[in-house]
């Protein structure tokens, strides 16, 4: 019995006004939902959370007093760069004796960060410019400025809870291994090891009872996720001596062979201050404020973000591939005029239209689709299926492959490097290209590295396997 099936008789209720729609991602104990207010016409994401595990699943209890602190500081928080909270609730389980008309659980709605995650966006190896690094980062630090004068550490700064507003700016998202450090005042050592180990500061690693200043951790997280916008991946894969790329990077060796030595100036400058060991000698928030890099605004316009945001995956041709667009200009025009007249075309202005579309996220259909892992075959579903299905058990063996024949829907855990990323590949029949008997393949990541799900999204795409049925635009 699986995690999910516990409660498949089950129903999903009306939040705070809020109908549940479509799964659009989680993992662990939680999937989140788009959720739906007909009434006023507005659009959110629902996270639920199950609270009450059956014992015979042989999964850990979910932390029920991290839970609370989680909504009652994410609640506390108000700025444009953070994902806003809007309402929780719990749904009780009924006794044993009684039907459980509702999926029980913790219920958080929350603002949908419509245009997705940032480095889904973002090709691997590659990064983005110079002046888009700087426009997000400036948006990352006041938002965790706001965070940090509430008192509060982050403590899980990385990729995954980078997420986009239709508009394209920044939202700073999960505050499940939050905590408070300052109240009324008085600050407090954080002793907690938390985060994931590629973004985590070194610090985390000193014998256990040693407590450590919760901003510098922060700030060196700021630090990776600069990095990683600039070239496309994280500098190694934990900061301690069993990463060679951080024992290089201990002792200067590392900064003489690239990616590094494509980072020059001032950028090289900032960054260095973030990441520097020492704690105490980290560069603080104030100092970020001043850096000269931070003082030099970027030059982008509101209207080049999106073309540089995608520029490394067009480069690579992967927009050829997310949204093949054709010569045709009659099915552009179609295809521009069914976004107008969707839910999306009547919420968003021209600005946030110009940035979904520009970005992926809106299909050749005018269809809404901000994962960008995504393909589409010259084949029906059942041929696409079969055909996956029988590559993915090639790749990866038997053991990490599950297949659901009834949804079309193929399970995948895949290594990469000494991690693992794990989702699920989905296929659908489309007409997004104007034609029938086509699939449309998403590949949905449920667990791991953004940058390394897109990396084996592109392996996927270019195998000789599937090659001659990926549909490319002209």
């Amino acid at each position: 019995m699986e995690l999910d099936d516990q409660y498949s008789q089950s129903k999903y209720p009306v939040i705070h006004g809020y109908r549940l729609g479509e799964e659009i991602g989680g993992g662990g104990f939680s999937k989140v939902f788009r959720a739906i207010d007909d009434k006023n016409s507005s659009v959110a994401a629902c996270k639920v959370v199950n609270l009450f595990i059956s014992p015979s699943l042989g999964y850990g209890q979910p932390n029920v007093k991290e839970l609370q602190k989680e909504v009652q500081v994410h609640k506390a928080l108000k700025n444009e760069y953070i994902l806003k909270f809007i309402h929780s609730e719990v749904i009780q389980k009924e006794k044993e004796s009684q039907e459980q008309v509702w999926v029980p659980g913790l219920y958080m709605i929350l603002e949908l960060a419509i245009g997705g995650d940032l480095f889904d966006k973002i090709a691997p190896d590659v990064g983005v410019p110079e002046d888009l690094a700087k426009f997000y980062f400036s948006q990352l630090a006041a938002g965790m400025e706001h965070i940090h004068e509430r008192g509060v550490a982050h403590r899980d700064l990385k990729p995954e809870n980078l997420l986009l507003a239709a508009n394209g700016n920044l939202k700073i998202s999960d505050f499940g291994l939050c905590a408070v450090f300052k109240h009324k005042g008085k600050e407090r050592l954080l002793s907690g090891r938390c985060g994931s180990l590629p973004y985590v500061a070194p610090e985390l690693g000193n014998p256990a009872g040693q407590g450590y200043h919760a901003e510098p951790v922060d700030i060196w997280g700021m630090g990776v996720v600069l990095y990683t916008l600039l070239v496309g991946n994280t500098p190694w894969d934990e900061p301690s001596d069993a990463s060679p790329e951080f024992c290089a990077y201990k002792t200067g060796e590392l900064l003489q062979y690239d990616p590094w030595t494509r980072i020059r100036g001032q950028a090289r400058s900032i960054l260095l201050g973030m990441l520097t060991i020492n704690p105490n000698e980290r560069i603080t928030m104030q100092q970020i404020k001043t850096h000269p890099w931070s003082m030099t605004p970027s030059q982008l316009s509101r209207e080049q973000i999106p073309d540089a945001l995608t520029q490394g995956m067009r480069q690579k041709g992967m927009m050829d591939v997310i949204n093949p667009s054709f010569s045709n200009s009659q099915a552009y025009l179609s295809s521009q005029r069914a976004f107008n007249e969707s839910q999306w075309g009547s919420q968003l202005n021209q600005q946030e239209s110009q940035f979904m579309r520009m970005t992926g996220n809106i299909t050749q259909s005018g269809s809404l689709n901000t994962t960008t892992t995504r393909f589409y075959l010259q084949l029906t579903p059942s041929q696409s299926f079969e055909l996956l299905s029988a590559y993915m058990r090639q790749e990866l063996g038997e053991e990490d492959v599950r297949l659901y024949s009834d949804k079309l829907d193929i399970g995948v855990r895949k290594a990469a490097g000494s991690r693992t990323v794990q989702g699920v590949i989905s296929v659908r029949e489309t007409e997004d290209l104007g034609q029938t008997g086509y699939s449309l393949v998403v590949m949905h990541r449920r667990k791991g590295s953004i940058l390394h799900w897109k990396a084996f999204w592109w392996t996927v795409v270019r195998s000789q396997y599937l090659e001659q049925y990926v549909i490319r635009g002209d």
